[in-house]
């Protein structure tokens, strides 16, 4: 795994609107945590296990679809979807 920068913007990798900045790094227990900073300026700690495994960085944020809804509706679709009440034919 690829230590992450400070400064670096992570996003919630199950609500891409909700983002924090690393704005420290330390090692505790052997393990290296991140020190998190939140958008109302909370500062949490986070083992680098946990923030790899829940968030994303920026660049890799910046690389995915934006039509992730549209993609997921197609997947809706895909699995028989129809519009109108249940009992139409």
């Amino acid at each position: 795994m690829a230590e992450i920068e400070l400064n670096t913007k992570i996003y919630k990798r199950d609500n891409l609107d909700i983002h924090f900045s690393i704005s420290g790094k330390k090692i505790l227990n052997g393990i290296l945590h991140y020190k998190l900073k939140s958008q109302n300026n909370e500062e949490i700690y986070l083992s680098e296990f946990a923030v790899n495994d829940r968030f994303i960085t920026e660049s890799k944020h910046c690389e995915k679809s934006k039509n992730t809804v549209s993609r997921l509706f197609s997947k809706i679709i895909k699995n028989g979807y129809t519009i109108g009440k249940p009992n139409d034919k």
